[in-house]
């Protein structure tokens, strides 16, 4: 098992409250969550396991010729794996992707796919090459969308049932797979990661009719700031979507938030989105040492 590290990795701050509550999320996470990390789960079952922070570094490229492996299979991984590494198994390396290849390349294929309000998504294993996600085809599976599946119901529709049962496939297939080749071109824009400055501007709020802001803000919703998130006691706690209501709200201005009747809603041009917040220990941390 190979882990990749975050994008992040090199931005955490690393002063005495970091460390005081780092330590503390570690323990709840041992109390709680048990052998959660994927460092446990390896040690647990005697899987040899490295934790990647280069995708071309050297010491990778010697402890995977050592384990000999056959083949390189990578799921989320948030760097490309560079030629020096995917060129040393037998069979080479081989990927599964979040969408409908050629559609949506690149890291971050569910956010459009919920951005440009599509009905369908997809999954695709293909081989790696040098390109991104440019590879020739495996097998490849497409479904619906149903409005306003959150992001981790999609992905366990994707990958949890559709992804895993081709990857397995492929695999089984191996060297005899079959092998399409994409065309150079993809007829979506890259499915790229969206800048921090883009959050707030990125919901067309006077423009989109309620439903699809909906749909999008609950598959974004674990992420995404496109509006104020809990303040006070809850901050650093994200809203959770729950329902929406179309009604006038000519009294509201679009895109706040108020609370009515001991209901939370975020105002829209058509009608109100409802909120909630559920108090979580880990973003509490978190936020702290943040």
């Amino acid at each position: 098992i190979v882990e990749c590290a975050p994008r992040n990795t090199n931005k955490k701050h690393y002063g005495l409250m970091y460390k005081i509550f780092y330590y503390i999320y570690k323990i709840y996470k041992k109390v709680i969550f048990k052998n959660d990390a994927l460092i446990d789960y390896a040690r647990n079952k005697y899987i040899p396991y490295y934790y990647m922070k280069n995708s071309g570094d050297i010491l990778l490229q010697r402890w995977i010729k050592e384990k000999q492996a056959d083949l390189i299979v990578i799921y989320s991984m948030s760097q490309l794996l560079k030629e020096n590494i995917f060129s040393i198994p037998k069979y080479g390396a081989i990927n599964l992707h979040t969408a409908y290849l050629p559609k949506y390349r690149g890291p971050n294929p569910l956010f459009w796919i919920y951005y440009n309000n599509d009905s369908e998504a997809g999954v695709t294993v293909h081989y790696v090459d040098k390109g991104e996600d440019t590879g020739d085809i495996i097998y490849q599976e497409k479904c619906d969308i149903p409005s306003g599946i959150r992001s981790q119901e999609l992905l366990d529709l994707i990958v949890g049932e559709i992804g895993i049962k081709i990857l397995l496939k492929a695999i089984k297939d191996i060297p005899n797979s079959p092998r399409v080749k994409q065309p150079m071109l993809s007829t979506t824009s890259r499915a790229r990661n969206i800048a921090d400055t883009e959050h707030l501007n990125i919901v067309k709020w006077h423009e989109w009719e309620i439903e699809r802001i909906w749909h999008f803000l609950r598959g974004t919703e674990l992420w995404l700031n496109a509006f104020d998130q809990p303040s006070g006691f809850y901050k650093g706690q994200r809203w959770t979507i729950l329902g929406f209501e179309k009604c006038d709200t000519k009294n509201f201005s679009i895109s706040k938030i108020y609370k009515e009747k001991h209901k939370t809603f975020i105002a829209c041009k058509d009608g109100k989105i409802f909120l909630t917040v559920k108090f979580d220990f880990k973003k509490a941390v978190l936020n702290l040492i943040g």
